[in-house]
């Protein structure tokens, strides 16, 4: 976790429970429900580093997550919350 001057970048995993594996950006509402972005997914040996909102959250993921401290606590919680 990096915290700038109210900008805080984490890297974030999806788990197979998580409640929005098998969505896509769009379906999951990231940026609406919790302000946060999500400027890369990694998935094994790969990284895509300009995610769209068809772009499939898939477990194992890594979501490499920018904006507020705060938005970024809401977007952990998102991905952890049943």
């Amino acid at each position: 976790l990096q915290r700038l001057e109210g900008l805080s970048i984490d890297w974030l995993t999806v788990t197979a429970d998580s409640p929005v594996a098998g969505m896509t950006i769009g379906e999951a509402r990231i940026r609406k429900s919790t302000g946060a972005s999500v400027v890369a997914i990694i998935r094994g040996a790969s990284t895509n580093a300009a995610p769209g909102p068809d772009d499939v959250l898939e477990p194992g993921d890594v979501l490499v997550s920018v904006g507020t401290p705060d938005a970024v606590d809401a977007l952990l919680a998102r991905l952890s919350s049943s």
